[in-house]
């Protein structure tokens, strides 16, 4: 199956160099390969093969799903409304080693198919909705399914299911990935796109000059609400959720990210359920956060397999710094939610973004 991507004059196709595992790995796309991790745009560590497929994993971000592990060694954290406003969250590594344990795993939604497809990860999950699972078909996408492979990929927290509905307490490991990766013969090298274009590790660094960002809040819905706190000492923002900080379990650290993106688009309503929201992306604005600033960015995507490219108010492809970071997919109707402060938060220091 072969698919031309309007953005680049590239195609992409199934296959690809599958190392020990057979021939369909994802999507094979033909463009130069950077010299640099694809996620967060800092060299790769000595021997390092820039061709390893990234991993992403889905995650549980329910209330009722607390506590959640391995957020905190994630290089890339998309989040986005599923229904009735919870949220789940999208957990990306470049290297699978990174992965002692991440859960509770979830199922698959289109939207983060859409944010997946462009970095051809190795996607990990359990079950999907009927619009996700159409969408991995028509790549013909191997993925790592828990409803086909169970407890040969994943594994069940029995002592949390003492207290917690099973839906909860499934978990899965690097080895386990590998497992799957194996029983499904998932090719682990090929290429990708960047998540970003990135500036160039070691030189000056780029900084947002729309206004001051020490804190900001907004909310994914009446459920859902997030805030981001800049901690000078590290240079990166702090993350909170459910109006508490949003804590890795397994490390006891804060989640915390060089960079914050909050990308705005509209959200309708799936018509064949009538539940789960429809993402559309075509194209949209957003908001840039680093080092304690921000900046309003246009976006655009398109195809499915199309990566968003992000451009800044001169038209240029915007330059994101080196490190980690987070994306927020958010209903454009929730923009009046998104309050920035130029201190730590108080009532008196918050502004509305236009």
């Amino acid at each position: 199956m072969i698919m031309c991507l309007s953005l680049f004059t590239a195609c992409s196709q199934a296959g690809g160099d599958t190392s020990d595992n057979t021939d369909n790995a994802g999507i094979t796309v033909d463009v130069p390969q950077k010299d640099y991790n694809h996620l967060t745009g800092m060299p790769f560590e000595d021997g390092r093969d820039k061709s390893v497929r990234p991993v992403a994993v889905m995650v549980n971000n329910a209330k009722i799903a607390l506590p959640q592990y391995g957020l905190s060694s994630a290089d890339i954290i998309y989040e986005a409304v599923t229904e009735g406003g919870i949220t789940r969250l999208m957990a990306l590594y470049s290297d699978i080693n990174d992965i002692d344990r991440v859960g509770p795993v979830r199922s698959a939604r289109h939207q983060f198919v859409e944010m997946m497809l462009p970095l051809n990860a190795i996607y990990v999950h359990i079950g999907s909705s009927i619009s996700a699972n159409r969408l991995l078909n028509a790549y013909s996408y191997q993925d790592i399914d828990g409803i086909y492979l169970g407890q040969q990929a994943f594994f069940f927290d029995s002592e949390m299911a003492k207290t917690k509905s099973r839906e909860h307490c499934w978990f899965t490991t690097k080895d386990l990935i590998n497992a799957g990766i194996a029983k499904n013969g998932i090719g682990t090298k090929n290429n990708f796109y960047p998540a970003f274009d990135f500036v160039e590790y070691g030189t000056e660094e780029r900084i947002p000059d729309d206004g001051v960002a020490m804190s900001f809040t907004y909310e994914y819905s009446g459920y859902a609400d997030v805030g981001f706190t800049y901690d000078e000492a590290t240079g990166r923002y702090l993350k909170s959720a459910f109006g508490i900080p949003h804590m890795d379990a397994g490390t006891n650290q804060q989640l915390s990210f060089d960079n914050v993106f909050l990308v705005l688009t509209e959200v309708g309503i799936e018509e064949e359920n009538g539940i789960l929201p429809d993402f559309a992306f075509d194209s949209g604005i957003g908001y840039y956060f680093y080092g304690g600033k921000y900046e309003k960015f246009t976006w655009e995507k398109g195809e499915p397999e199309n990566p968003m490219i992000m451009y800044d108010a001169e038209g240029e492809v915007l330059k994101v710094n080196p490190g980690t970071s987070y994306v927020g997919l958010l209903d454009i109707e929730q923009t009046p939610t998104l309050a920035v402060s130029q201190e730590v938060q108080t009532a008196a220091s918050v502004e509305r973004v236009q």
